[in-house]
């Protein structure tokens, strides 16, 4: 008398397989969309940081420094204004990731306060979608708020 085999049927393996690709094509875009938010979360505070550190490199080194934003390359790097000379690295955004046509460059004075009228300002970090954008806005007292 042969015994019962054990183990599952194509079929159990089958249908297993079936339900983990639905689950897997219902989460996915909701995983997609995640990161794409988090790209954009990430990219507006690494610009809120860089306003910051010109801010304060501007203060500590008792120079005029500006923050220049290349929005068709999404680029942005901080700048000794009376020499011209770079003070630090390129950043640049995330792929995906843009600034706002409207976004000015920002001098800073060597007490940390922007050039008179070049601030209030805001620069607008986005992907496309409206609902994920972050807004880096600067006072005239040179206050970095991110939205």
């Amino acid at each position: 008398m042969r015994g019962q085999a054990e183990g599952f049927t194509l079929i159990e393996i089958l249908i297993v397989v079936a339900l983990i690709g639905i689950l897997a094509g219902i989460t996915a875009p909701t995983v997609k969309a995640g990161i794409d938010r988090y790209s954009v979360i990430s990219a507006g505070q690494q610009v809120g940081s860089t306003v910051r550190a010109a801010r304060f490199q501007a203060v500590a080194r008792n120079r005029l420094l500006e923050l220049r934003f290349d929005t068709g390359a999404g680029t942005y790097q901080v700048f000794d204004d009376t020499t011209n000379v770079a003070v630090g690295n390129v950043q640049t955004l995330t792929a995906g990731v843009s600034f706002d046509a409207g976004t000015v460059d920002i001098p800073f004075e060597t007490d940390g306060r922007p050039t008179a009228g070049a601030c209030p300002c805001t620069i607008i970090v986005t992907d496309g979608n409206a609902a994920y954008d972050r807004t880096v806005t600067v006072s005239t007292s040179g206050r970095v708020q991110l939205e």
